[in-house]
């Protein structure tokens, strides 16, 4: 499935999906969209820099494989947002952001559909 096409899907889960990025794992920004209604909290300094702390995380997390196995999602929940990063193949991460009250199994059992 092609990057921008899962994005949109999963902007379409719910209006509480807020933004969909997708990055490499040194944090580079691959592709980025955001639902219209959405008022901007940070910077766009500031989001790359958290897609290149949720990148460098990631590696990290990658270093416990063969005693955890592998990591399938990561969440932070803030006052005003929830933040949700999930592989997206070998090389990449889904990163996306929803109001902090939304149900994030939703985005999760939405992803899961993609190969």
């Amino acid at each position: 499935m092609e990057i921008q096409e899962a994005a949109e899907k999963i902007l379409k889960v719910s209006p509480s999906v807020r933004v969909v990025s997708v990055c490499d794992l040194s944090g580079k920004l691959v592709y980025s969209a955001r639902s219209k209604k959405v008022n901007i909290l940070v910077s766009k300094k500031q989001s790359l820099g958290s897609l290149k702390a949720a990148a460098k995380d990631w590696k990290q997390r990658k270093k416990l494989l063969r005693s955890l196995g592998p990591c399938k999602y990561v969440i932070a929940e803030y006052d005003k947002v929830k933040r949700i990063v999930i592989p997206a193949g070998k090389n990449h991460l889904l990163y996306v952001t929803t109001t902090s009250s939304f149900d994030h199994n939703k985005i999760l059992q939405r992803v899961r559909t993609f190969r």
